[in-house]
């Protein structure tokens, strides 16, 4: 079986991400009823197992309910979902947010992040604070040298950074629920990366290894607050 980032969707991811889709789009409503597995493979063209075997998935993540009987509806995934729904509806439209959900994500990092800032200039750790001035140190060394594709890369590196302080809190949950805000963060922190200016924009996460340095979770928290409470962040 294939396996790895760069597998091949399956005919069964393929039909997952479609109905995700038209769930996320709003073109499939909550409530509404779905045609049956049999009509569904017919109408897609593909195999009953696939349609069964994806219709599974989507229940268990919440976006689907199947009612003995009655058939196959629309769940209400903002209430009864999964993480891999919170991973879907940040993967939708290739990360790109619209208002209110990019507010509830930066909403949600800085719960998620200041908890785990806290923890890690709690913990006073030099190997984790040797790892973020290393991630610095890269940033710093791209926006120096800039180029087409700069914007991305730093903020490819921000990730690694912010993960990493979810990860190194210690909290087992805290890299996970980061993880599924990936393709959005990214996105967004590459926008603002071109919005602030490159050294700006590094400068930002500067601010955060200095006060983790100084051993100021205050600090650290205020400046959290300030960068996400940012339109352009």
């Amino acid at each position: 079986m294939p396996s790895g980032k760069n597998s091949a969707p399956t005919v069964k991811d393929t039909f997952v991400r479609q109905i995700e889709d038209m769930i996320l789009s709003g073109e499939l409503e909550v409530g509404s009823r779905l045609p049956s597995e049999r009509e569904l493979a017919e109408k897609m063209k593909i195999s009953k197992t696939a349609v069964h075997d994806g219709i599974c998935d989507m229940v268990r993540k919440g976006f689907l309910d199947v009612v003995p009987r009655q058939g196959i509806f629309v769940g209400d995934y903002a209430r009864n979902g999964t993480l891999e729904a919170l991973e879907s509806i940040m993967r939708y439209d290739g990360g790109r947010l619209n208002t209110q959900n990019k507010a509830a994500l930066l909403e949600m990092r800085g719960a998620v992040e200041g908890l785990a800032l806290k923890k890690v200039i709690e913990a006073a750790d030099p190997k984790v604070l040797e790892q973020l001035r290393a991630i610095l140190a890269e940033a710093e060394a791209l926006a120096a040298a800039g180029g087409p594709e700069v914007c991305r890369q730093l903020a490819e590196c921000y990730f690694r950074f912010h993960h990493l302080i979810c990860v190194a809190s210690g909290n087992a949950l805290a890299p996970l629920i980061f993880n599924a805000f990936r393709a959005p963060s990214v996105s967004i922190w590459a926008a603002s990366a071109g919005a602030l200016g490159l050294q700006n924009s590094v400068g930002r996460l500067r601010t955060f290894v200095e006060t983790i340095e100084a051993g100021d979770p205050d600090a650290a928290l205020q400046h959290l607050r300030f960068v996400i409470g940012e339109p352009s962040e």
